[in-house]
């Protein structure tokens, strides 16, 4: 019996990633989630207790499990302290990955990374391959770089496969992410509606997170060791155009006031990952449209405010 096992499935891809691994019909697999608490409606004889931040326990938990397989999606995105970052980003990759050395079985690893760690990408080198030199800038990409650099250092019998996404977009995006906070203040319905935001201009490789499971899923199964791969369309639109998009789906009105705190804060002006070797490699490509994306994100905000939840679960 083939175990796998998923860290951070309690967040915004790694519940995406559940549902897809869900759907394999294999009766040799037994997909186990990881972490802290069982994610919401994951069945709890398949969730083993862990604190990802302590090696030894890890140690005792993989010696039991015995994983043939480890999708580690768990850590912090922004907004966060700069520590925090590098404690759950970092730290507790380097930990995970000690932790499966030292018990000397063959296993993969899948890690997911972040088109944050590229850093600055001059429009005439778009869209951006994997060769592409990561020069990071801030804390968070550069705590996912290290995470990269110390997966990838990682020695046999352990076979390392990175998936370097860039900006996933759909259903339960959460509000610490612009077109997740829009969505969700759109659904709301308070009256006058009345949005801060950043720098609406600015580019994004957005990328539905239905895809980016499929994805995961494919570089698990036909992934090369020792690769990186870009996951995202090839493709950018502007934060403007998803939040009018938005407004259009709810059919409010709504005053926009331009943070100069925010868009001091901006990133690049343009984002697009060059995925040819992805589709090459393993024959995924993605599937669902940029529109269908921001309308599921709408239907889940609307469903999430209705139920009177709070803000979704940080994306990991």
């Amino acid at each position: 019996m083939a175990v796998w096992l998923v860290t951070g499935g309690s967040g915004f891809l790694g519940g995406h990633l559940l549902t897809e691994l869900s759907t394999l019909d294999r009766s040799d697999l037994t997909v186990i989630a990881l972490g802290r608490r069982c994610p919401d409606g994951w069945p709890l004889d398949r969730f083993a207790a862990a604190d990802l931040e302590d090696i030894s326990a890890l140690a005792r938990i993989l010696d039991r499990l015995r994983p043939d397989l480890v999708l580690h999606l768990a850590g912090r995105t922004p907004p966060a302290p700069v520590e925090e970052f590098q404690r759950s980003n970092t730290g507790v990759t380097i930990k995970l990955i000690e932790a499966l050395q030292a018990s000397n079985r063959a296993c993969r690893f899948v890690l997911v990374g972040s088109a944050a760690e590229l850093g600055p990408v001059p429009l005439e080198d778009l869209p951006v391959a994997e060769t592409y030199p990561c020069r990071p800038v801030g804390a968070y990409g550069q705590s996912k770089w290290q995470a990269t650099r110390a997966a990838l250092a990682a020695s046999s019998p352990l076979e390392v496969v990175v998936a370097r996404i860039f900006n996933p977009i759909g259903p339960g995006m959460p509000g610490s992410q612009a077109l997740g906070r829009f969505a969700l203040s759109l659904a709301d319905g308070v009256e006058p509606l009345h949005l801060t935001v950043g720098d609406l201009d600015a580019r994004r490789d957005f990328i539905d997170v239905r895809d980016v499971a499929a994805g995961l899923l494919a570089l698990a199964l036909r992934g090369q060791p020792g690769e990186v791969y870009h996951l995202g369309t090839g493709q950018s639109h502007s934060v403007r155009d998803g939040l009018e998009r938005l407004i259009t789906l709810s059919g409010r009105a709504a005053t926009i006031e331009v943070s100069p705190e925010l868009v001091g804060a901006k990133g690049p002006a343009d984002s697009r990952a060059d995925i040819r070797k992805i589709v090459a490699t393993v024959g995924w490509q993605p599937n669902i449209d940029w529109n269908r994306s921001l309308e599921d994100l709408w239907s889940s905000a609307l469903d999430r405010v209705r139920a009177g939840l709070t803000d979704p679960r940080p994306i990991v």
